[in-house]
This record gives C-alpha cells, sequence and structure tokens, in this order.
C-alpha cells in the first residue's frame, strides 16, 4: 500500500512538472521560465493528501505515507533527466540511493509531466502549482470505485 501511494505522489509531482512546462505565455518565454523554476534546486516532499472536494487543496492528509519516502529528493535537470535520492532513510536497503528517469512535459493545457520511472508516471500527473518554492501536482484517480484527487505538494 505505502508503494502505491509513494507511486501515485511521485506521478503527481511529475505531472506537476510537465503541466508547468506547457503552459502558453503571449510573452514568448514562459516555457523557458517554467524550466529555469523547476531545474533551480533540489525539491523534497512538503505535504500529500486527497482533495475530497474538487477545490485544488489536501481536505485528507496522508498518514501513511512512510518517512522512508518523505524524504526522498528530486533534481529535475534541464537534459530531461531526473536524479531521485531516497535521503537518509531507505525502504529497502537494496535500493540504489539514486536513481535517474527520463521526464517530459505535455504541450497540452493543463500540462501533464511524464517519467518512465514506473508505470504510472508513464501516463503523467497534471502540474497544479509551480513557483520558486513550490510545485503541486495531482493524479485523479479510483479506489474501490470512489473518484479522488491525490495532490502532492514539493519544497525547495
Amino acid at each position: 500500500m505505502q508503494r502505491l501511494i509513494w507511486t501515485a505522489a511521485s506521478l503527481m509531482t511529475f505531472m506537476l512538472i510537465w503541466t508547468a512546462c506547457s503552459k502558453k505565455n503571449s510573452g514568448g518565454n514562459n516555457n523557458n521560465s517554467n524550466m529555469t523554476l523547476i531545474t533551480q534546486a533540489v525539491w523534497k516532499y512538503d505535504t500529500s493528501g486527497f482533495d475530497l472536494t474538487g477545490d485544488g487543496k489536501i481536505d485528507f492528509a496522508d498518514t501513511l505515507l512512510a518517512p522512508c519516502f518523505k524524504d526522498n529528493t528530486f533534481q529535475f535537470n534541464k537534459d530531461s533527466t531526473v536524479v531521485e535520492d531516497e535521503g537518509a532513510t531507505k525502504c529497502s536497503s537494496s535500493d540504489p540511493q539514486t536513481a535517474t528517469y527520463s521526464w517530459s512535459p505535455s504541450s497540452g493545457t493543463p500540462a501533464i509531466l511524464k517519467s518512465d520511472a514506473d508505470s504510472i508516471l508513464v501516463n503523467g500527473v497534471t502540474v497544479q502549482t509551480l513557483s520558486s518554492t513550490q510545485l503541486v501536482v495531482y493524479k485523479d484517480t479510483a479506489i474501490l470505485g470512489i473518484s479522488l484527487r491525490y495532490i502532492l505538494s514539493m519544497k525547495h
């Protein structure tokens, strides 16, 4: 269950970045600005949970996400790679300390961030917010037939 939650959280992070990269701007430099925001520093976990009302805010915090996932960091690079670091606490001692994946944004609105990190991220996550200090992504999903939006917030 924790791996499923972490995978969903990772997917949402990637989708958030994708959406931010593909927003349109009449000034012509928004994509460069978004790329700068995403790649300027390492992202770390802030909060996660379920949006039950559809207002883009967490209504029910994810209390099942293990600490070994919460200390992971993500460095998005301009060469379309992302390096995930396991942090001080690994969930499994056999996991490598770092892993590198590819990532890419979609060209639609809202932006979708996709990655080859796992099967969930292949379909992407949606970027809700991207600023110099915050990255928020979400993934719409169904659990036991109930439609839910899972939100993952990351910070510098």
